[in-house]
């Protein structure tokens, strides 16, 4: 078993702790990015339109990350193993049977819901433990630790597609056994960890301070999450009707998470030596020229190139935003998590039910423009946040 210990430095031994985590983070982070990829096949089998697939990306977070603070301060009251464990369980299971069986668009949020719950159960406390195990590298630590998220984001329209098109719908319910799989794994390795019942109250007035200063913070959040989840939604609908074929648009939505996953890395170890704020700022700039740039381009060498740059400065901010929010907490890191990581999203996510709007009523490429716009609109945020030690 894993031996959860506040490390100092990070070295060989905890950067294999780290590894295990890592892979249980690919597993969980495969199952709430299944569906974009299925959204052209599933809107013309349950019968929706675009505003409605957006409201899936909506809907997801009400659980997935609008629940996450409330998990991560249950996580830091009882301990995690259970939140680990049995969000790899929930989330993989509910998420194969609303995308293989759910038989309207209904149920299909429904069981999407569940799912989420699982998802929102594992980020905080593993993020935490993380922390704890990373040290003075918490930077390029929980860079690590993120590069499993955005390479689950990779596999999974790969998974999805190959899926559904060996075993039509039905197929996709054989997309749960990685995760039960991974379940079984942390149920061994990860230790009941001790719970923090006699710890301070959380209600200080350091926590206080904190959440008066994250709010520049979750604003930064929401509008990367709006441009992130618009584009996953989006693109595979636009990719669609320019006639691409579906093997293609889960190759796009592949290499679009595999750049994210160096990025994030690339922006986690520069923040370590450069500071947070830059990466952020420059992030924000970069990932409204490329996608303003690939919904330009003509060429699908460039489109594929233009989607790879996009995936590398979106995703190149995730380690970073998780320092700053630990920061801000430092005494309840898994509710710290939860906070950035849940109301900060779900708030881009309320955002792109509007977007879908717009990409209904006049097209997707000028919501997709809208959507650029808005990280521009957080730096000013940026400059305001405070620097995290």
């Amino acid at each position: 078993m894993i031996n959860i210990v506040t490390e100092k430095k990070f070295n060989f031994s905890n950067g294999l702790k780290t590894g295990v985590f890592t892979i249980a983070h690919l597993a969980n982070d495969t199952y709430p990015n299944l569906y974009p990829v299925l959204l052209p096949i599933l809107m013309v089998q349950l019968k929706f339109s675009i505003a409605q697939a957006a409201l899936i990306s909506t809907v997801i977070s009400l659980t997935s990350q609008l629940l996450q603070p409330v998990m991560g301060f249950f996580a830091d009251k009882i301990g995690g193993r259970i939140f680990i464990v049995g969000g790899l369980i929930l989330g993989s299971i509910f998420s194969a049977i609303a995308l293989g069986l759910a038989p309207t668009y209904p149920l299909l949020l429904v069981a999407l819901l569940i799912g989420g719950l699982g998802n929102a159960a594992f980020h905080p406390h593993a993020s935490a433990l993380v922390s704890e195990i990373t040290g003075e590298r918490k930077g390029l630590g929980m860079s690590l630790f993120m590069i499993g998220g955005n390479l689950g984001r990779a596999v999974a329209p790969i998974l999805a597609s190959t899926a559904i098109l060996l075993g039509g719908r039905t197929g996709l319910l054989f997309v749960a056994i990685p995760g039960l799989i991974m379940s079984l794994i942390m149920s061994v390795m990860v230790p009941k960890i001790p719970s923090h019942k006699n710890n301070k109250k959380i209600i200080t007035p350091e926590f206080i301070n904190g959440i008066k200063s994250a709010s520049k913070l979750l604003a930064v959040v929401g509008l990367r999450s709006l441009t992130t989840l618009s584009t996953l939604t989006l693109v595979p609908i636009l990719w669609k009707q320019w006639g691409h074929p579906l093997t293609e648009t889960a190759g796009l939505l592949s290499l679009l998470f595999i750049a994210g996953s160096i990025g994030n890395l690339i922006g986690g170890a520069l923040s370590d030596y450069v500071g947070p704020k830059p990466v952020l700022v420059f992030s924000a700039i970069l990932s409204s020229v490329f996608l303003i740039t690939f919904l330009n381009v003509n060429n699908i060498i460039l489109s594929y190139i233009f989607i790879a740059l996009l995936g590398a400065a979106l995703y190149s901010t995730g380690s970073v935003v998780m320092v700053f929010s630990q920061a801000l907490f430092p005494e309840n890191k898994g509710m710290a998590s939860g906070l950035t990581l849940g109301i900060g999203n779900t708030l881009g996510s309320i955002g792109v039910a509007f977007i879908g709007l717009i990409a209904d009523n006049f097209n997707p490429v000028l919501a997709l423009y809208v959507t650029a716009a808005a990280l521009l609109i957080s730096i000013p945020f940026i400059f305001r946040l405070k620097t995290a030690n």
